[in-house]
């Protein structure tokens, strides 16, 4: 008899998971298939893990209908951590003399020997790695080497590549109320129904209020978006929620307040305002944004205040959230510049490679048109460049 364990998160399980859990079905035909849900993954942080029992009925409703998986709720019953080696020991004892085959992505296969008790997971069981392409196959293919060489069965399997994941899907149900297709539609009117990953914007009412009276439609349409796509880059890259919806859905609270009154403001403006930015109108709502939300709702938390101040002229040293506003304001869903689609996608799967191509954009068109640029601008070039030079610097020495 074999049997084959695929455990993780699934926070939630989406169409990924499902093309894995077929593929070593077709490709393993094992007389059964274990998907087993970690309670407290040992590496993660397990603040945004929806409840055990959602995740296993999830599983279930994903997967009823496919011959051969059973879902486990092993690790959920146990009040530990949840270390794969207990789980192959427990399905060790449950099935004496069965074949045990441990399916693992290929992302944890270069660090699997640094594992609790890795040795003892390769005497119980064998390991199948995933692959996605030529060239991730080719990047583990060492360490399923090192793997071998410790007494381990090891193979590498292929597995058509499916570009999703759970945090993506989460951030899209938060900001928007929707997975856009990534989970299996059962699943998705499960977590709608029971409210899963959802934010209550709700306790923003009186602000959206504020601002559906005081903006045109245009540009009140465009607060909301920018607010959604805040939101979405806070749960992606791990900001906090509530200051990343509150600070896009008012960046613009000033935008079309009479120049004069703009100007008032930022006379009153404790943040330090360049002669560039005198010079420039479009850039003072930004500051005086700030300064309003000061006086007329009290808000003093300096993250907020800063994401407002500088979401047009970015400064050095961005917070996250004000790199997050930055960006949100730029790719909101009524945007569409040539080539927003992509500076769209990068900054959901790279803020910080996306503040590069925004800046560099910014500078370019601001040349292209013989304008001033501030200081603060180029300062947050030269950052974003820092950035971009790290990410190329770690990819080639990995």
């Amino acid at each position: 008899m074999t049997i084959c364990i695929y455990g993780g998160t699934f926070n939630p399980v989406h169409i990924g998971h499902i093309n894995v859990i077929n593929t070593v079905l077709r490709k393993l035909k094992p007389d059964k298939l274990i998907v087993v849900p970690d309670h407290i993954p040992p590496h993660k942080e397990p603040s945004d893990l929806a409840d055990d029992r959602h995740r296993i009925n999830m599983l279930k409703i994903a997967t009823r209908g496919i011959a051969g998986v059973e879902v486990s709720s092993f690790e959920q019953q146990r009040d530990e951590k949840s270390y794969t080696v207990n789980t192959i020991e427990h399905f060790y004892k449950k099935y004496p003399g069965a074949r045990l085959i441990f399916i693992m992505g290929a992302d944890l296969a270069p660090g699997f020997l640094g594992w609790h008790r890795a040795q003892r997971i390769l005497e119980l069981s064998s390991i199948r790695v995933l692959a996605r392409n030529q060239g991730e196959r080719k990047r583990i293919e060492s360490a399923a080497a090192e793997i071998r060489r410790a007494g381990g069965d090891v193979e590498i399997i292929d597995c058509r590549p499916v570009s999703v994941s759970s945090t993506d899907i989460r951030s899209r149900l938060i900001a928007c109320g929707r997975a856009d297709g990534l989970v299996p539609g059962a699943v998705e009117r499960y977590i709608l129904k029971n409210r899963l990953y959802n934010f209550d914007k709700t306790k923003y009412n009186s602000y959206v209020e504020f601002l559906r009276e005081r903006l045109t439609a245009k540009r009140f349409a465009h607060s909301v978006n920018v607010a959604e796509a805040s939101l979405r880059l806070a749960v992606l890259n791990g900001a906090d929620l509530d200051k990343a919806y509150f600070a896009g859905l008012m960046h613009d609270c000033c935008k079309e307040i009479p120049r004069e009154e703009q100007l008032e403001l930022l006379k009153r403006s404790s943040f330090e305002v360049t002669d560039v930015e005198l010079g420039a109108p479009k850039t003072h709502h930004g500051i005086a944004g700030a300064v309003f939300l000061s006086e007329h709702f009290g808000i003093s938390d300096p993250e907020i205040l800063g994401a407002v101040r500088y979401h047009t002229v970015a400064r050095g040293g961005m917070s996250l959230l004000e790199r997050i506003v930055y960006m949100a304001d730029l790719i909101s869903k009524e945007r569409s510049y040539p080539g927003v689609e992509r500076m769209r996608q990068e900054a959901y799967s790279n803020l910080n490679r996306s503040l590069f191509s925004a800046l560099s954009f910014s500078i370019r068109d601001s040349i292209s048109k013989k304008r001033t640029i501030p200081t603060l601008t180029l300062m947050a070039y030269n950052d974003s460049v820092g950035y971009f030079l790290d990410e190329e610097n770690t990819a080639r020495d990995s």
